[in-house]
């Protein structure tokens, strides 16, 4: 549904109090309106408090409901999600079909993966960090945790990362596996 569409959806369901209006500042430093279903504002009292602590790592695909609105990624996250598969190798910047890496409450990176099946061997084409982001031991650890997770689903017994940036990110990453 468009998103012009969705709005008079929206404003009756604030008018019927099943969502609440917060005002919140976003990453382009502007406050923003936006719309909470009111079961989730103890979640958002939690996060306002510092009581929320997000533990995990895992890993997104270009299809996660977080990238469903265009533009949302950026404003929320200062991340852009880019789905290269429909364009041309040679005009690609991350790769066909990137993950992204969400480290407890950031994005952090993304890596594009391809599976040997045959041998069980999971290829990482190209992992990247986002600017600014240092690979420090919990960000290393925590990848490596998903990463376990990762090649289990997928049955797969070794990985191999072809290129990484930086550089010395890929090394860490698996001495960390």
């Amino acid at each position: 549904m468009k998103r012009t569409n969705a709005y008079p959806h929206v404003e009756a369901l604030v008018k019927e109090g099943l969502l609440v209006t917060v005002e919140a500042l976003l990453m382009d430093g502007k406050n923003h309106t936006l719309v909470v279903h009111r079961e989730n504002l103890p979640l958002l009292e939690q996060a306002a408090d510092s009581d929320l602590y997000p533990q995990h790592t895992t890993f997104l695909s270009p299809f996660d409901n977080l990238f469903w609105a265009r533009g949302r990624d950026e404003l929320f996250w200062c991340f852009r999600n880019v789905l290269e598969a429909y364009k041309p190798g040679p005009t690609r910047i991350y790769g066909f079909f990137c993950l992204a890496i969400l480290h407890r409450d950031r994005l952090v990176g993304r890596f594009d993966a391809k599976l040997d099946r045959k041998t069980g061997t999971l290829r990482l084409k190209a992992l990247y960090l986002e600017p600014g982001i240092e690979p420090d031991d919990l960000l290393i650890n925590g990848i490596a945790r998903a990463l376990r997770d990762f090649l289990a689903f997928h049955e797969a017994s070794e990985l191999v990362i072809e290129r990484s940036q930086p550089a010395e990110f890929a090394g860490r990453l698996l001495a960390a596996l």
